[in-house]
C-alpha cells in the first residue's frame, strides 16, 4: 500500500510539473489526448486521460490577467501535461489550494426556511413526485470520481428512504448498519457513499496542485476554444474577482446562458488564505458562473469573455428546507395537542364536579337573635 501511494504521489507531482512546463510554452512531443475547459491535455499515445472537473479564479487589472486553475483528473498515464493558451507569454507558479476551498465555501447555496413541520411524518401521505423521479427524502449533493472510487455525497431526511436509495444501487446493508444510520439521519448529518471502481494499472487521479498563470491581456478572457474537440462532457466554474459584478458576453454564452452561482462582495479580512486575501484586496466583488457542455463540439464556439455588469446586484443560490418545530426532543405539534387535551380534560372534570357538588346548607338563625 505504501509503495502504491508513493508511486501515485510521484505521478501527481510529475503531472503538475509537466503542466507548468507546458503552460510556460515548452515544446511537447506527445499528441493531445483530449481537452479540458482551459485547453488541451497531453499524455503518451498508449494512455488515456480525462479531466473530470475544472475550476478557475480570474482577475484582471486592466493590463495583466491572473488565472488560478485547478483540475480534477483521471489518467492511466505515468505523466500528463496541460496545454493552456494565453494571449501573451505567461508566468507560471503553484497556487494555494485553500483559495478554491474557501471560495466554494463562501459561494455555496444557502438554506432558506420555507416552512415548518410541527408533526412527525407518520406515512399517511402517498408518494410525492419530484423532477426526474428522485426521492425527495434523499438529495444527491455531489458526485465525483476519486481514483478507483466513485464518491457520492447525500443528504437524507428519512432513514428508510436512504436505505432504499442505497439498496437500489447495490449497497446491501446489514441490519445493524441500517439501525446505526437512523440517528445520523435524525440529527441532520450528510453521507458520503463511495464505491470501489475497477482500478487501472498505473493510474493517478484526484485534484491536482492548482497553477497560477499570469499574462498580459487587453481584456478579461478565459481560453475555451480548444475544448470544442473534447469528447466527454465539459464542466466549468469560474470565479471572477473584480471591483464590480461581471457578465459573460461571449458567443458561447449567447448560445446557452451560464448559471450565476454567486455575486457579492467578500471581505479580504474574513478569509484564511493569504493568497485569496491578496486577490480580494485588489477586487472584492466575486462573480461565480457555472456551465456544462454535453456536446462541446457544437456548444463551445468561443473563449469566455467577461465585462462589467450593468449593476452590482448581489445574488446567492438558495434551496428550501422545512424546519422542525420541537419542544425538547419531541415535535411541538403532538406536545401542544396533548397539553391542550389535558387542559380541556381538567376543565371538564372541574366543571362537572362543580355542577354536581351539594349546595351549601345555611343554618336558620334563631328567633330573636
Amino acid at each position: 500500500m505504501g509503495t502504491r501511494r508513493s508511486a501515485t504521489s510521484r505521478r501527481g507531482v510529475r503531472a503538475v510539473l509537466a503542466a507548468v512546463a507546458l503552460a510556460a510554452g515548452l515544446v511537447v512531443v506527445a499528441p493531445p489526448a483530449g481537452a479540458c475547459a482551459c485547453g488541451g491535455v497531453v499524455d503518451a499515445p498508449a494512455y488515456d486521460t480525462t479531466i473530470e472537473s475544472e475550476t478557475a479564479v480570474l482577475q484582471w487589472d486592466g493590463t495583466t490577467e491572473t488565472v488560478l486553475l485547478e483540475l480534477s483528473a483521471l489518467s492511466t498515464a505515468p505523466e500528463v501535461g496541460l496545454v493552456l493558451p494565453t494571449p501573451a507569454p505567461a508566468e507560471v507558479a503553484l497556487a494555494d489550494p485553500a483559495v478554491f476551498r474557501e471560495l466554494d465555501e463562501i459561494t455555496r447555496p444557502r438554506a432558506v426556511v420555507s416552512g415548518y413541520r410541527w408533526w412527525p411524518e407518520l406515512g399517511f401521505y402517498g408518494p410525492q413526485d419530484t423532477a426526474g423521479g428522485a426521492d425527495p427524502a434523499v438529495a444527491v449533493l455531489d458526485q465525483v470520481r476519486l481514483g478507483p472510487l466513485d464518491v457520492t455525497t447525500l443528504a437524507a431526511t428519512d432513514a428508510a428512504a436512504l436505505e432504499a436509495w442505497l439498496t437500489e444501487r447495490g449497497f446491501q446493508l446489514q441490519g445493524s448498519t441500517s439501525t446505526a444510520l437512523a440517528p445520523y439521519v435524525a440529527e441532520g448529518w450528510s453521507f458520503v457513499v463511495a464505491r470501489l471502481a475497477p482500478e487501472e494499472e498505473a493510474t493517478f487521479s484526484g485534484t491536482l496542485q492548482p497553477l497560477r498563470v499570469t499574462f498580459p491581456s487587453g481584456s478579461l478572457v478565459y481560453p475555451m476554444r480548444m475544448s470544442a474537440v473534447a469528447e466527454n462532457t465539459q464542466r466549468t466554474r469560474t470565479y471572477v474577482l473584480a471591483d464590480h459584478r461581471v457578465d459573460r458576453v461571449d458567443a458561447t454564452a449567447e448560445l446557452a446562458e451560464p448559471t450565476v452561482r454567486f455575486a457579492g462582495r467578500v471581505d479580504a479580512g474574513a478569509v484564511r488564505s493569504e493568497e485569496l486575501a491578496a486577490l480580494l484586496a485588489a477586487g472584492s466583488f466575486v462573480t461565480t458562473h457555472t456551465q456544462s457542455f454535453s456536446e462541446p463540439g457544437t456548444q463551445i464556439v468561443s473563449d469566455f469573455v467577461f465585462e462589467p455588469a450593468a449593476s452590482d446586484v448581489a445574488y446567492s443560490t438558495t434551496y428550501s428546507v422545512v424546519a422542525e418545530k420541537r419542544i425538547g426532543p419531541f415535535f411541538a405539534g403532538p406536545v401542544l395537542a396533548f397539553t391542550a387535551v389535558l387542559a380541556l380534560a381538567v376543565l371538564v372534570v372541574w366543571s362537572a364536579r362543580r355542577r354536581h357538588a351539594p349546595a351549601a346548607v345555611v343554618a336558620p338563625r334563631p328567633v330573636g337573635a
